[in-house]
């Protein structure tokens, strides 16, 4: 009876095992799924000016940056130094060394404790791919992404995708991120002795951040080059002359220009259709852009006086409406002065800026600008009450022409013309105009809206005036207006 139960169990065990395989393997053998090894959420998104300089980058949604090797390209030095740094066998193993697995095994045995571990490269990259939790369970799931890994794509492949996504500290993700980063140049062009420092990383980036813990990078380092000497990637002479070699580190920099304009594409990636986009380049003019930044620094310098202590500018290209300089504040990062709020898509009262638009009606409607207005006082009745508008120089001028009612900025005719015209016109004008923000009724602005009752945006003024130009060269003057200023 007790040998039956023993056989018994021996044949359960052995069915049970028989069962685990044969699931392993169909694991193993089912295709990868598509979005598997997806680049979108690899690559960092770059906004550049029209002359291709960086405007700013965006990280990653891993939470760092990160950007391909160029062309799918692994340069030679860049394979040696990771191969011999974090898996000898790469070529040769299913994607789990069993002799490394042995190995650290022994040693942990050994030792009480994990001092040694056995990931292979497939074995790191699907921990990118298909994060676990550090436990024995999670290093068998892992095992089995690694083995599956192996099965469907090829040992250059895996190591491509396994150099695009290795942490290499300070936020950044795979090799050519980190070359650019660290030295300011790409992958392929990377000497032995910094391809060896980035794969001196890999285990341990924080420990080895060649910034902030230079001895401890060096060191790891000269582990990796001595370990490409013993697998022949090296000769022991050229391993010495790498470790020589200055390696040229640069200053960490962030681009943060034009930050204003960034953000707000930022914020409307997916109705622009940019959402997976990885670099777009902006129409913003370089010299344009810092002269703009420094007259209004300047200006506002002059204004303190005044009490103005902030200002806004965006320019366009009347021809292309393309966006050559655009400056939402006069400092960013200035907290203390509501730095960040954009003051070219926030909404302000635009006072008489909006008057041209009116008067531009009204020479649709027979006006010419020899026409004469009153510029008396005048009552006009509104829902609220009788309005009397106002001259900014508190006087009345008595009869004047249109176009000095409109050079002068006269409020009294401006007002009387929408008056004349009707306050529904001018609204239906404006709107033409791409002033979308005036969302209320005729009836909430009233005459007033000629002298800014509506809040506006800067960008939508500036878009409006685009047209004026065009609409004055096709605006017919008569006889005793030509050759004068209008």
């Amino acid at each position: 009876m007790k040998r039956f139960t023993l056989r018994g169990m021996a044949r359960a065990v052995a069915v049970a095992v028989a069962l685990v395989g044969a699931g392993c393997l169909g694991f193993i053998a089912m295709p990868l799924p598509g979005t598997l090894l997806s680049r979108e959420a690899l690559s960092s998104l770059v906004i550049t000016d029209r002359t291709g300089q960086a405007l700013r980058e965006v990280l990653s949604r891993e939470d760092g940056r990160s950007v391909g090797l160029v062309g799918g390209r692994i340069p030679p030095r860049v394979r040696a130094a990771f191969i011999a740094a974090e898996d000898q066998r790469f070529t040769s193993h299913p994607g789990v060394d069993v002799m490394a697995v042995a190995r650290a095994a022994r040693d942990n045995v050994k030792s009480g404790r994990i001092v040694s571990g056995a990931s292979t490269i497939p074995q790191q990259l699907a921990r990118r791919l298909v994060p676990r939790e550090r436990s024995w369970w999670g290093k068998a799931g892992e095992a089995l992404w690694a083995l599956r890994l192996t099965a469907h794509l090829s040992k250059d492949r895996v190591l491509l995708e396994y150099l695009d996504r290795v942490p290499l500290g300070n936020s950044t993700f795979g090799v050519e991120a980190a070359a650019r980063r660290y030295f300011g140049r790409p992958a392929e062009r990377l000497s032995a002795g910094q391809a060896a420092l980035l794969a001196g990383m890999a285990r341990s980036p924080a420990r080895r951040d060649p910034y902030r813990r230079q001895d401890a990078a060096l060191a790891g380092m000269r582990g990796v080059l001595a370990r490409m000497v013993e697998e022949g990637f090296l000769t022991a002479a050229q391993a010495r002359l790498a470790a020589e070699t200055p390696l040229d580190l640069v200053p960490v920099e962030r681009v943060f220009e034009v930050p204003h304009l960034t953000t707000a594409l930022l914020q409307h990636l997916p109705e622009l259709g940019l959402d997976h986009a990885t670099r777009i380049e902006t129409s913003i003019d370089p010299a344009l852009q810092a002269a703009v930044e420094k007259a209004m620094v300047e200006e506002l310098r002059g204004l303190a006086e005044r009490r103005v202590g902030e200002a806004a500018a965006i320019v366009l290209d009347n021809a292309t409406g393309e966006v050559l300089a655009y400056v939402g504040s006069s400092d960013f990062l200035d907290e203390e002065k509501g730095g960040q709020n954009d003051g070219v898509r926030s909404l302000r009262q635009p006072g008489s800026a909006l008057k041209p638009f009116a008067y531009g009606l009204a020479l649709s409607k027979g006006f010419t600008p020899s026409s004469v207005l009153a510029d008396v006082e005048v009552h006009l009745a509104t829902p609220g009450g009788a309005y009397v508008p106002k001259n900014y120089d508190r006087r009345v001028h008595g009869p004047v022409r249109l176009r000095a009612a409109l050079a002068s900025s006269y409020n009294i005719p401006a007002v009387r013309v929408t008056d004349a015209l009707g306050p529904e016109q001018v609204l239906r004008v404006l709107r033409e105009a791409g002033f979308q923000s005036l969302k209320e009724t005729a009836s909430h602005y009233g005459v007033g809206i000629v002298l800014g009752n509506g809040d506006v945006t800067l960008r939508e003024l500036a878009r409006a005036y685009r047209a004026i130009p065009a609409s004055s060269a096709a605006c017919p003057a008569d006889s005793r207006s030509a050759g004068r200023p209008k």
